[in-house]
């Protein structure tokens, strides 16, 4: 089940609505039983929250996977809720998993080098990029500010498998991949200031980088980001 856990603050989520699905029973139903068993330490701090769903507003909770576990419990024991059980055990166990090694990744001494100096290359490419919006409405572009979204766009969706939008991609990065997004922004920021230098048409300013992209991915083949989801992405 895809979005069945999340994280917050680098703990692992499901919600309400999530085992509803999971367990075959309706939303009330589920909300019904934690309700009542509020009683217990588990839930008994627990807060609901609101949910757009359908244009309306919806209560929903989240729940930790101590306290997930607990209201699957609650339930009677069909073949359905035996399965659901197991997929939401392996789901908190890979999330906890991801957690885990993406907290060692960033206290990683090398990883923390590279993260910094990825951070100047970008900047670097933005204010390439930057300029280059600027040389397209000088040429008549109607829509130049998109290239900033559709360049960056480009690198992540060309040389990374993405499954899930993330408030900076960047941070969830490997060291492999880091160094791969930096030779990204370089090809970018290289491609566009050659092309604009050579007054070469802003369309085709922008096809150049995009092939340039497209030549790192086929020697790169993409690589997972984790699938890890945070309170910020939405």
């Amino acid at each position: 089940m895809n979005g069945l856990v999340f994280v917050k603050n680098n703990v692992a989520f499901t919600t309400s609505q999530s085992i509803a699905v999971g367990v075959g029973h309706s939303h009330s139903t589920v909300l019904k039983l934690i309700r009542n068993s509020m009683d217990l330490d588990q839930l008994r701090d627990l807060k609901s929250r609101s949910l757009k769903t359908k244009g309306r507003d919806a209560e929903v909770f989240d729940l930790d996977e101590e306290q997930a576990t607990l209201v699957v419990m609650l339930m009677k024991n069909t073949p359905v809720v035996r399965k659901f059980k197991s997929t939401l055990a392996k789901e908190f166990f890979k999330q906890r998993r991801i957690i885990q090694t993406l907290l060692n990744q960033q206290k990683d001494p090398e990883r923390m080098i590279i993260r910094e100096r990825t951070k100047h290359i970008r900047k670097e490419c933005t204010d390439v990029i930057q300029r280059f919006v600027e040389y397209a409405k000088e040429q008549g572009s109607k829509s130049a500010e998109k290239y900033y979204m559709n360049l960056s766009r480009m690198e992540l969706t060309g040389l990374f498998l993405i499954e899930q939008k993330f408030p900076n991609a960047r941070d969830v990065m490997s060291i492999r991949q880091l160094n791969l997004i930096e030779m990204a922004d370089e090809a970018i920021a290289i491609s566009l200031s050659d092309s604009m230098r050579d007054k070469i048409p802003y369309k085709e300013c922008y096809q150049i980088a995009k092939d340039r992209i497209c030549m790192l991915a086929k020697i790169f083949p993409p690589s997972p980001l984790p699938l890890l989801l945070d309170n910020k992405s939405g």
